[in-house]
């Protein structure tokens, strides 16, 4: 059997660790991205969480967060007190064009209300997921004309890094992807534009909490 390599030996949250609570909305991809940081810091704890029943519109995501939090057998609690974050990680896709993003970030408004700070948050990726791992790698938005000779843009993103990205090693240049995202991100209205991300907002909620352990486990790599 093929080992993947550990790059770091896990650590065990502490008492008061801050908990940033992530849905994703593929099943994979998304999520073993952030469980890389999982036991990275003993100052943070993140749960990365799948669709429910492969479910991943976000009228379906904000259902199962529901269940979660505020159901008969709910399985988290959400701190105000301690700051807990919820991070909901979506695409693009149709789901704009049907005003589903909208009512997700008008429900994570109203859940915000009356907080002394936003601890639910949307995290918009156009067209997907993977221009944030695009952009662990490149400082410049993608070509047109080269995206466009792939059938999907995860191709291209697969093309454009030598064997694809690997969620065991190479989220550990979060850093790079937050400084590129930033440097190139663009909006229209609510909406990231094209090849832009939110999710180095949900990066520098990492950061903030795991900043000094991820530079250290970085320096082991090099």
């Amino acid at each position: 059997m093929i080992q993947r390599r550990r790059i770091y030996e896990k650590a065990l949250p502490s008492k008061d660790a801050q908990k940033i609570y992530v849905f994703c909305e593929g099943d994979d991809r998304e999520k073993n991205y952030f469980d890389f940081f999982r036991g990275m810091s003993s100052n943070l704890e993140i749960i990365a969480i799948p669709p429910y029943n492969h479910k991943s519109s976000p009228n379906n995501l904000i259902e199962h967060a529901e269940h979660l939090f505020e159901g008969e057998s709910r399985e988290y609690t959400l701190d105000y007190s301690q700051k807990d974050i919820v991070w909901f990680v979506v695409d693009t896709d149709e789901w704009e064009e049907c005003g589903l993003i909208q009512c997700l970030r008008s429900y994570c408004k109203g859940k915000n209300d009356g907080k002394d700070y936003p601890a639910w948050n949307v995290a918009q990726s156009n067209p997907s997921f993977e221009i944030w791992l695009y952009y662990h790698v490149y400082e410049n938005k993608p070509n047109d004309k080269e995206v466009s000779s792939f059938a999907t843009f995860k191709e291209f993103v697969n093309s454009k890094i030598s064997g694809g990205f690997d969620s065991t090693i190479m989220p550990i240049h979060i850093e790079e992807a937050i400084r590129n995202s930033s440097a190139n991100f663009e909006s229209d209205g609510d909406n990231p534009s094209l090849y832009s991300t939110e999710v180095h907002n949900l990066g520098n909620d990492i950061i903030k909490y795991a900043g000094k352990d991820i530079q250290l486990k970085k320096k082991t790599l090099i």
